[in-house]
């Protein structure tokens, strides 16, 4: 049977439209978690390397939103003796390590909710004075609980305390500031059936009125 023109373009409407209405991709939502408290943290350094440390934070805030009231930091750290600063990062081979994983930046709650990352950053100290500061970029790679999927930039200050002895803990207020979010799929099925439906409808309508007009 040979189609009528008419007939060609309807059939190519309805598939149009249902094609519309398959391609209709998932909405992602992102939900934003504006971040800022401070944390008292004992830092320990532990010489691996001439003038490089294994340097571990352990930390506690009485303010932190979301209930992220832990911190946890293990962290490679080098030491330039002529200037008096501390260079520190995540990624051991920033400071030519090798064998040594990448460490891990944690912020997490008592139950399972914990965002986690990487962090740079730098510290200078003053021996005369026995204190010291710093600033760090903690780039937020994933979380759990309900932070999965985490991604974000937060921002550090550190200002710190010290004894003579370099075997002692130093201690450490740290202000974090920043944001993260976490990623939210949201599923559209009532949306691609109803553009379905209306398809179906249209072309239906029209090859009736073709009809009717084709048996008048």
């Amino acid at each position: 049977m040979i189609k009528s023109p008419s007939t060609t373009w309807l059939s190519c409407a309805a598939l149009t439209l249902l094609g519309f209405a398959a391609d209709v991709p998932e909405a992602i939502a992102q939900t934003i978690y504006p971040f800022e408290a401070v944390y008292n943290v004992e830092i320990t350094n532990i010489p691996i390397a001439p003038n490089i440390f294994e340097s571990t934070d352990v930390g506690k805030s009485v303010d932190a939103p979301y209930g992220l009231t832990n911190l946890t930091n293990l962290t490679y750290a080098e030491f330039d003796p002529a200037t008096s600063v501390f260079r520190f990062s995540s990624d051991p081979a920033a400071f030519n390590l090798e064998g040594l994983p990448v460490s891990t930046f944690s912020l997490f709650s008592s139950g399972s909710d914990r965002v986690f990352g990487s962090i740079v950053g730098s510290a200078s100290l003053d021996f005369e004075n026995f204190v010291g500061t710093g600033s760090s970029t903690i780039t937020i790679t994933g979380g759990e609980g309900r932070f999965i999927g985490a991604t974000g930039i937060l921002n550090l200050s550190e200002s710190d305390t010290f004894t003579s002895d370099p075997t002692a803990p130093i201690n450490s207020k740290f202000t974090i500031s920043g944001s993260f979010q976490t990623p939210q799929a949201v599923p559209e099925p009532e949306t691609n059936a109803t553009l379905i439906g209306i398809g179906a409808v249209s072309v239906g309508f029209l090859l009736s009125r073709r009809n009717n007009k084709a048996a008048a």
